[in-house]
């Protein structure tokens, strides 16, 4: 008899379930609004970065870029004010636990807290993993991972 009831109450959950999915492919849920939000984007000098950086741009977010690419992340900041968005761009070496921290200040002072973080900074070495040398290995750990945990000082952002 239980296990009747329990076979019963499985079928009315997936019944529910399938239901819930068909009604939200006709009514999809509304978006949220980047609008005013202070976003900041890691490695935005160029490529998926810079994408971001334009797509938050056109959504009129306030913009914190941040990359070693000093030419790169300008034109990435003309290109966001061309759209209308406010934004501010830092030389940040995200492989240094100091540059980050002392970066994350100067944004405190000069934007606000973050509400927005998009860690997009990342190097490839694309060399065979044998003849990767160890500085090389080095510098993808520290960019790669080991910035995620120093990115860590903006709290519960997008939580």
């Amino acid at each position: 008899m239980n296990l009747f009831v329990e076979v019963v109450r499985i079928f009315c959950i997936l019944i529910y379930s399938y239901l819930e999915a068909f009604v939200k492919l006709f009514l999809p849920a509304k978006r949220k609004s980047v609008c005013g939000e202070i976003v900041l984007i890691t490695g935005s000098a160029h490529g998926i970065g810079r994408v971001t950086a334009l797509e938050f741009a056109k959504r009129q977010a306030v913009l914190v870029l941040w990359d070693l690419n000093k030419e790169g992340i300008k034109e990435t900041a003309d290109e966001c004010k061309k759209l209308g968005a406010t934004v501010y761009f830092y030389v940040v070496d995200c492989s240094k636990r100091d540059d980050i921290y002392n970066a994350a200040e100067r944004v405190r002072k000069d934007v606000g807290d973050i509400t927005i973080l998009v860690n997009n900074a990342g190097v490839v070495t694309g060399a065979d993993f044998l003849t990767t040398k160890d500085h090389q290995i080095l510098k993808t750990f520290e960019v790669n991972i080991l910035a995620h945990f120093w990115a860590r000082i903006w709290g519960d952002v997008g939580v």
